[in-house]
């Protein structure tokens, strides 16, 4: 018995060490708890525990220019091992445009849907139509749109009925300072 469970050890020895050497654990420090995930290192390491050096808990991310010569050598450590990049301009930059993502304020999909459905009721009794309301995909998210929202039918070379929701302007710089969700259409029965 004795014998078996030392092959085992022995056996079990380089599986764990293949495994500390290719598995890190990311530690991110937020204001109340930390969150830990595990991740896949791009290159073998003994270090296990990486803390995130870009995310702050409650904070916005520092701008790059502005972080110390410390910090950007333990953002140069974090991103080789988490992710394998070296530019570390793109690396704080996924971490800057999650922070832009969270401070967005997405336009609510109900109001989209009570455009369609005021757009459809008009054309219905404008038309003698029977349209059905279009339903919302609940995975489009759109920036907050500051002006009322526009609805148009959307012309395409198919003949399929579309409805065109509009913003013309969000507040946001190019390219995410206007957008249009289309939603197809179709007659009732």
């Amino acid at each position: 018995m004795k014998k078996f469970a030392l092959l085992a050890a022995l056996g079990l020895t380089p599986l764990l060490l293949a495994a500390a050497l290719f598995t890190g654990i990311e530690v991110r420090y937020r204001e109340h708890d930390t969150d830990y995930t595990f991740f896949v290192k791009q290159q073998p390491s003994l270090q296990l525990r990486f803390v995130n050096p870009i995310v702050c808990g409650e904070c916005d991310v520092e701008a790059f220019e502005k972080l110390s010569l410390a910090r950007i050598d333990d953002i140069r450590t974090y991103c080789r091992q988490r992710f394998g990049l070296d530019n570390l301009r793109m690396c704080h930059a996924i971490f800057a445009e999650h922070q832009r993502q969270v401070n967005t304020t997405m336009q609510n999909p109900d109001e989209i849907a009570a455009v369609a459905a005021q757009f459809i009721n008009h054309q219905n009794i404008a038309q003698n139509s029977n349209w059905a309301f279009p339903v919302i995909n609940s995975k489009v998210t759109v920036p907050e749109c500051t002006l009322p929202l526009d609805a148009a039918w959307r012309d395409d070379a198919d003949q399929a009925k579309r409805i065109r929701i509009s913003c013309t302007d969000t507040g946001l710089p190019v390219p995410q300072d206007r957008w249009d969700v289309t939603l197809p259409v179709s007659a009732t029965q």
